[in-house]
């Protein structure tokens, strides 16, 4: 079967609907972060899932490591190359794959999630391993040029225990014939466009994959309503209207010393949201 190879273009984004970074943080900063994952990992309880590990930024006892790596200046320095110098975080979310429960994530379009507080056109994903990322654990694929800033019709699907993907779209296979597998090691990342059509198959391997997204906004083309989010925004880079939207973290500025009092983490505070696992 033909392997279609990457693109590596960040001029080519638009075009392409992605694009890939390689080896842009060492082995030893990626250690502490794949170390704390680790012992994030060691602490799921029996019936916990790894992959609704959502907004570990925030709500997760090591939420100060996950916001600091969130605006890591080699990562926002890509993302600034695809989104421009106004950046502001929305999400972000591990999606751990074990290795016999066939999770797979079907194609869809990332734009359909978060459209109840966020509305733009103009978002990208950082899409990270913490182990090596290949075919046989399930990497990502992307069907390239299926950015097109419109959202496809979904088809809506229940937790199945196999997915995380609840709004999954049709494809063709002459398209699927075009993806690209997003095989990359630990240090390397990519993007991809919000509207780009994407997903992965079941990890095979003998190992966990272990992957990190985090979600940018562009500051100048997104409409922000907090009033509809159960997480805080946070600006990481450059300049934004309506500053008291946001929590500050750009460099020089210092993280937070106290856990964002939002939604989330009073849900979890309370025993109110029962996916997400307890000691994350």
């Amino acid at each position: 079967m033909k392997q279609n190879l990457p693109n590596q273009e960040p001029s080519r984004y638009a075009e392409e609907g992605y694009c890939v970074f390689y080896d842009h943080l060492s082995s030893d900063e990626m250690q502490p972060y794949q170390q704390t994952l680790d012992g994030m990992l060691a602490r799921i309880r029996p019936g916990e899932k790894p992959q609704f590990m959502f907004e570990p930024h925030v709500g997760s006892r090591h939420w100060r490591t996950w916001l600091g790596l969130a605006r890591n200046p080699k990562i926002l320095d890509a993302v600034e190359s695809v989104l421009g110098p106004n950046l502001v975080l929305i999400l972000s979310h591990f999606i751990i794959k074990g290795t016999e429960d066939n999770m797979y994530v079907g194609w869809h379009q990332d734009q359909s999630y978060w459209l109840n507080g966020v509305q733009g056109d103009h978002l990208t994903t950082v899409w990270m391993p913490f182990n090596p990322a290949t075919r046989q654990n399930g990497c990502m694929r992307i069907l390239p040029k299926t950015n097109q800033p419109l959202l496809r019709e979904v088809r809506a699907k229940e937790d199945d225990g196999v997915t995380i993907t609840t709004k999954e779209v049709d494809v063709t296979g002459e398209t699927v014939e075009t993806a690209v597998d997003i095989e990359l090691q630990p240090g390397s990342f990519s993007l991809h466009d919000a509207y780009v059509v994407h997903g992965s198959e079941p990890n095979v391997s003998d190992d966990l994959r272990k992957i990190y997204t985090m979600r940018y906004a562009n500051a100048d083309t997104t409409k922000f309503r907090p009033e509809k989010w159960r997480i805080p925004f946070f600006l990481v880079r450059g300049q934004a209207k309506n500053l008291t939207s946001y929590i500050d973290i750009r460099p020089p500025q210092s993280l937070p010393d106290q856990q964002p009092d939002c939604l989330l983490v009073k849900n979890l505070k309370n025993g109110d949201d029962e996916k997400i696992p307890r000691d994350y």
